[in-house]
């Protein structure tokens, strides 16, 4: 898979996970500004090889032109006045490679393509760019738009013009990308000490054992001309021309690995997520009895009406279906709806926005947890009001502790039996004291015996009425409980769904993280080990 093939898988990658929110969009945008051109493009797919595109590049009047003309032996660029107005970028090749139609971000006006026969500059295309310190900025956007085109560049300067500001900020915004060779020109008014104070400048800006040659375009000057194009030479013999030409892709395949590990950098770190991961349950646990805190207020408040409504009536008086005439009914939905209110939505809110704040303050993508916890909301609220429900409704069918309900129920019977008991012992002994009395062995019963037979039956039903009526369980206690144990069972519940909304965020960034790996692993293929090989051709800083 070439460069090109990469920069479109990342792209469509960058542009969909901008659109989910796992990278700033502004990350897609520079992600175009990294260089996709080919120098391949420029030449016939029928070709199996292209020669080394070398391009002459400096400020105003430092003679780019004359040193062209001079290497092709005859006037074939623009020189001396018309040159800082010249709007036209010249192309010197072998007339074996033959171009096919511009790219598309290549100027097809402003562009001249010459040709040649000598087959010792069969390997090198000359390019003549115009100036970069020119007034005109059409000439930048020429230069612009041919560099990423050029595999070396030959930047000239003059004894006068060498600390030109325009050129070095374009130096060193390319200085990785192309082989450099440095030339004074008009070398016949320069000094000794510049070339030493240049090529300083050159290495404390990164440059190794920079090559710099001296050129004058006067006859009988003496120079290092005859060094230029053999440097040129020497070095495609010494490292080979593939290795040469290899050095714009590397500095883009540099570029595009860069963006890549921002983007990694942006979803984050392996650690970053289990730090946060060890933090996440114990935040949820912090929101949600928050959460049951106010819902225990709501109970309250609610169960402290129905006390009030509820007044001496029995409980059984209270439930659906039993109740009297002027005995209020529970509907428990009705009771729920009464507790959550605005305020538990609330508590909601301030839980999701307390822990998309701690996703931030990790560094971590926020849209994705907030999709998921927008997503799994509704079905939270609603398995915590249906936890509130089913034991409210428990709880009205089953009122009062199971203790107090088996006390209520014998308290209940024995209102009954205690009773019927000492009626049964009074009529006994009525019937006993009657026959004996009419067989002359004893005397009838007397009024004595009915008031205390009355008061034991009056006490044998009271006491345990007594007793019944206070073991009969609130119905407003019994909800209360109930609701309670509700908001308990849906606050883990809760925090189980919470786990589940971190499991699937996390699938989601281990999904986007091992589609980034698979590019960045294709890119480390592309690279090139042997480049470190080119040493001071290449402006590479050894930090």
């Amino acid at each position: 898979m070439d460069f090109g093939a990469l920069y479109h898988q990342v792209h469509q990658w960058a542009g969909q996970a901008a659109a989910d929110g796992w990278i700033d969009p502004a990350g897609v945008r520079a992600l175009e500004a990294v260089e996709r051109q080919q120098v391949e493009a420029l030449f016939s797919e029928q070709q199996t090889h292209r020669p080394l595109i070398v391009g002459f590049f400096g400020g105003t009047g430092v003679g780019k032109s004359s040193l062209l003309n001079r290497l092709a032996g005859e006037a074939i660029a623009r020189v001396g006045v018309e040159r800082p107005t010249s709007h036209e970028v010249t192309l010197y090749l072998h007339d074996a490679f033959r171009l096919q139609d511009l790219p598309d971000d290549l100027p097809t006006e402003g562009t001249r393509i010459l040709y040649h026969h000598n087959p010792e500059r069969r390997l090198i295309a000359w390019l003549d760019m115009p100036d970069i310190d020119s007034t005109e900025q059409h000439n930048r956007q020429l230069v612009e738009s041919w560099l990423p085109y050029v595999d070396w560049l030959i930047y000239v300067v003059s004894p006068d013009r060498y600390h030109d500001d325009v050129g070095w900020r374009f130096l060193q915004s390319r200085r990785h990308r192309h082989a450099w060779l440095f030339v004074m020109n008009h070398w016949d008014q320069g000094l000794p000490e510049q070339i030493d104070d240049f090529r300083q400048r050159l290495e404390a800006e990164g440059f190794k054992e920079p090559v710099v040659l001296r050129t004058s375009c006067l006859e009988g000057e003496e120079d290092d001309f005859a060094e230029l194009e053999q440097t040129i030479a020497d070095a495609i013999e010494t490292y080979g021309l593939d290795l040469l030409q290899q050095l714009g892709v590397q500095a883009r395949i540099d570029d595009l690995r860069q963006r890549c590990a921002g983007f990694a950098d942006e979803i984050g770190p392996e650690a970053r997520w289990l730090d946060a991961e060890a933090q996440w349950i114990p935040a949820v646990k912090g929101g949600v009895e928050r959460l049951e805190q106010q819902l225990d207020l709501q109970i309250g408040a609610a169960t402290v009406r129905l006390e009030v409504k509820e007044g001496g009536r029995g409980w059984r008086a209270l439930l659906p279906g039993r109740a009297g005439p002027e005995a209020p009914t529970i509907d428990p939905a009705g009771v729920v709806e009464e507790v959550w209110g605005a305020r538990i939505d609330d508590r909601f809110e301030d839980l999701h926005t307390d822990l998309l704040n701690r996703m931030q303050a990790d560094g971590l993508p926020v849209k994705g947890f907030s999709d998921a916890l927008t997503s799994h909301r509704p079905a939270q609220q609603q398995a915590l009001r249906q936890a509130l429900e089913d034991e409210a409704v428990g709880a009205l069918a089953q009122p009062g502790t199971p203790f107090q309900r088996a006390l209520y129920r014998t308290s209940g019977i024995l209102s009954w039996l205690l009773p019927l008991g000492a009626a049964g012992w009074a009529v006994f002994y009525v019937v006993t004291a009657f026959y004996g009395a009419t067989q002359g062995e004893r005397g009838f019963l007397g009024f004595d015996f009915a008031i205390h037979s009355a008061l034991l039956i009056g006490l044998a039903w009271l006491i345990p009425w007594i007793v019944h009526a206070k073991l009969r369980p609130s119905v407003a206690a019994s909800l209360r409980r109930g609701l309670r144990r509700g908001a308990a069972i849906g606050g883990e519940r809760l925090i189980d769904d919470h786990a589940q909304v971190w499991a699937e965020v996390r699938a989601g960034r281990d999904r986007q993280m091992a589609r980034l790996e698979t590019v960045t692993a294709a890119l480390r293929g592309l690279e090139s080990g042997s480049l470190e090989r080119l040493g001071g051709l290449v402006g590479r800083r050894e930090d």
